[in-house]
């Protein structure tokens, strides 16, 4: 008999007991499928992260940015960083649970903003995780909007505020217009051989 490994669903959080031959799993509990690898690189990446985020906040901040530190804490944290890194490309080689997708375009943006200030990733790649982020900042700033004009207008001064929601949700479009394009040029220089499935791509305007 195969052994198992306990597993929480990201999605109702269901305890499922996975034999370690599969790799593939729906949920008994909410019927979502599972690709394990994702998931398990996910946790991965979750936990050395978490790991090298404490032992950087353990670091001086003026020490940090010196070029020649060799603090044995801070190459401690790199080395967490790296294996998050690379367990976080294989984690969005699948779609994650949204709160997942969101928690790893975070971490993602955080890493590559150190590899940067130490020239171990390319600005071109840095960019792309930081402006993923933006456009998730902005999607959801329009979604909290649109909740907002939901609700039913009563006098001049609540008319004032809705125009004044209106006008900021032309310019969140337009911005994530400009947002989208410009991800998709990044995504072309960077060459991805596999792009990361890490973009919120079944997001759309809501209407009010």
């Amino acid at each position: 008999m195969d052994a198992t490994t306990t597993f929480t669903c990201p999605y109702c959080e269901t305890e499922l007991s996975i034999p370690d031959s599969l790799w593939y799993t729906t949920c008994d509990q909410c019927r979502h499928h599972l690709d394990l690898k994702s998931q398990f690189a996910f946790l991965r990446g979750l936990d050395a992260f978490s790991e090298g985020q404490n032992l950087f906040q353990k670091v001086n901040p003026k020490k940090r940015m010196r070029r020649q530190f060799f603090l044995t804490t801070d190459r401690d944290a790199l080395d967490l960083f790296r294996q998050a890194y690379s367990s976080l490309q294989v984690a969005f080689l699948s779609e994650l649970e949204p709160n997942q997708r969101l928690l790893g375009v975070e971490m993602m943006t955080s890493m590559t903003q150190e590899f940067q200030l130490r020239l171990m990733v390319s600005p071109v790649e840095a960019q792309y995780w930081n402006t993923l982020m933006i456009e998730h900042t902005a999607q959801v700033e329009y979604d909290r909007l649109s909740q907002k004009l939901s609700q039913p207008a009563s006098g001049l001064l609540e008319q004032i505020k809705y125009w004044r929601w209106t006008g900021r949700q032309k310019t969140l479009l337009q911005s994530l217009k400009k947002l989208d394009a410009k991800l998709e040029s990044l995504e072309k220089a960077i060459e991805f051989t596999d792009p990361p499935k890490a973009r919120n791509k079944t997001w759309k305007p809501k209407s009010t």
